[in-house]
């Protein structure tokens, strides 16, 4: 007998097949979209998010499939989209919402009698999405004379919403005149919105304009009816000012105020450039400023700024050859100053590579400045190294002694280097002989056995002068053949290099703090061709006037 299949059988393997197939299907999605987000929401005006966004791990790359040009990024809704990772696809769906309210800049309302305002005249600009209607939360009363508030509901196509509130007034006259503080008239037909009411209106109050600035309340009668204002007393007369011309370095800048001057007004006055002068442009240009005071008046006049480039190098004074002593300390900057035409007092490089402090013998020294422009200066000395015939800490013990004897700590520099003057002056007896190629063994013979020649005075200043913090610098005679030399300080306690001499002189000359021009007074008296204290000028800073 042969047997039939069960159909239910058949109908079971069936239902078993289909639902493996969901399951796999199903755990295939979830494998699948593991590290996707399937739904992303995004708020309405804003940009469309990149298609990184549906990814859980941001450091993977995506891509759209879907072309979201259709999109409207101002409406909301659901949309589905198809995305790309590494080459595989998956469905997913972008939601715009709109969850903002509507955001709105708010303007008064003037209104002359007789007619009403819609809830949208109250608006300048509305920020949203989407569409917005305004409405009012209470209708406002049109036809009632002042100011009242009124209170604003904005609301998008999405439902949220907003809150604003205004003021509307009812008048026939303007809220704010203007009146000029400096003629100070008042003129009725500045209150009234229309120029018809005039033969009928009444300026009330006020009766003269106050004499400071400010906002005052005035009256205005039309017909029976008064009327509320205010006047702004204010400044409404343009500044005025004389143009000053100005030169600057190139690439420098300058304040747009420097070219004015004899500014009148009544209130401050700040000062702008129109346009911002090239400052990297050599030579005249013109120049436009605005002067604005503080009524928001302006009035623009023009200058000169004159730019100009810099070409020329720094000056290095002070360099001159000089002796050192094996195994001592130097200070190869000593005594030198550098002032650029541009920058004022600079710094200066020292190569002293090439000097060897442990042999005797004569070393070359190069100076180097350079200016902000890029110019630079150079000069050279010849460094003598010998042996040294007494110490520095023996010549501080000698120095120290001398200054407890004719200084007090109270003295200011200038009076220190005062009494040095007089105490180096007054000591030497001049013998004309003196050893100038060793300034430290000199200062200690001038100390010790009390004679010498102008390098002696020179060499005991010298050493008291740093001994005090004074900033000195060697002077040396410019001489010709047959010449005697002569050597002095140019010093600095703060107020600009003076030439110090404590040699006694013939005829009879106090050569404490002198100008240059002092000096070449002396140098005429004495002698021709200014040959006591002719020296090279251009390697020494000038001296002030007084």
């Amino acid at each position: 007998m042969s047997m039939r299949p069960n159909k239910n059988i058949y109908r079971f393997y069936i239902l078993v097949c289909v639902l493996i197939v969901a399951l796999g299907l199903f755990l295939f999605n979830i494998f699948k979209y593991r590290n996707i987000n399937k739904t992303v929401v995004t708020e309405a005006g804003t940009e469309l998010p990149s298609a990184n966004v549906f990814l859980k791990d941001n450091s993977t790359d995506a891509k759209y499939v879907t072309d979201l040009t259709w999109i409207n990024i101002n409406q909301p809704g659901a949309h589905k989209i198809e995305i790309e990772v590494g080459g595989t696809k998956y469905k997913v769906k972008l939601e715009i919402k709109d969850t903002t309210a509507p955001t709105a800049q708010i303007q008064d309302v003037d209104l002359y009698e007789g007619r009403t305002v819609k809830p949208s005249e109250f608006i300048k600009e509305i920020t949203d999405a989407t569409n917005v209607t305004v409405s009012y939360k209470a209708e406002p009363e049109y036809s009632k004379i002042g100011t009242r508030e009124v209170e604003l509901i904005l609301e998008d196509t999405s439902g949220n919403k907003s809150e604003y509130k205004a003021k509307l007034r009812v008048s026939k006259t303007n809220d704010i005149v203007k009146v000029d503080i400096q003629n100070r008239a008042l003129n009725l037909e500045a209150f009234l919105k229309n120029p018809e009411d005039l033969p009928n209106a009444v300026l009330l109050e006020p009766k003269s304009v106050p004499a400071e600035i400010g906002i005052y309340p005035a009256k205005v009668m039309i017909g029976d009816t008064t009327y509320e204002s205010n006047i702004s007393v204010t400044d409404l007369t343009p500044p005025k000012a004389d143009a000053v011309a100005q030169s600057i370095w190139q690439n420098d800048s300058i304040e747009a105020s420097k070219f004015v001057t004899n500014i009148e007004d009544m209130t401050n006055v700040s000062v702008t450039y129109k346009e911002t002068p090239d400052f990297s442009l050599v030579g005249d240009q013109t120049v436009k400023l605005l002067l604005t005071d503080e009524g928001g008046n302006e009035t623009e006049i023009e200058s000169i700024l004159t730019v100009v480039k810099d070409t020329e190098s720094p000056q290095i004074y002070g360099v001159k050859d000089n002796t050192i002593y094996i195994n001592n300390p130097v200070s190869f900057k000593k005594g030198v100053y550098v002032y650029d035409n541009r920058d004022g007092e600079i710094s200066v490089s020292v190569d002293s590579s090439q000097v060897n402090q442990k042999v005797a013998g004569q070393y070359p020294v190069v100076y180097t400045a350079t200016d902000s422009s890029g110019n630079t200066s150079s000069k050279e000395a010849i460094f003598t190294v010998k042996e040294m015939k007494v110490t520095m800490e023996q010549l501080e013990v000698i120095a120290d002694e001398v200054l407890a004897e004719i200084t007090t700590p109270d003295m200011t520099l200038r009076e220190k280097a005062w009494e040095i003057y007089q105490y180096v002056n007054t000591l030497l007896t001049y013998t004309g002989v003196s050893d100038k190629t060793d300034w430290m063994y000199e200062a200690y013979n001038g100390f010790t056995n009390k004679v010498g020649d102008c390098f002696t005075y020179f060499a005991m200043s010298e050493l008291l002068l740093n001994r005090i913090g004074m900033e000195t610098m060697r002077v040396e005679r410019l001489t010709k053949p047959g010449e005697a030399k002569h050597y002095w300080h140019l010093v600095n306690y703060g107020e600009g290099w003076y030439h110090f001499d404590a040699c006694i002189h013939i005829p009879k000359l106090v050569s404490f703090m002198l100008t240059d021009a002092e000096m070449d007074a002396f140098s005429a008296r004495v002698g021709k061709d200014n040959y006591y204290y002719r020296f090279d000028k251009e390697n020494y800073p000038r001296t002030p006037e007084k």
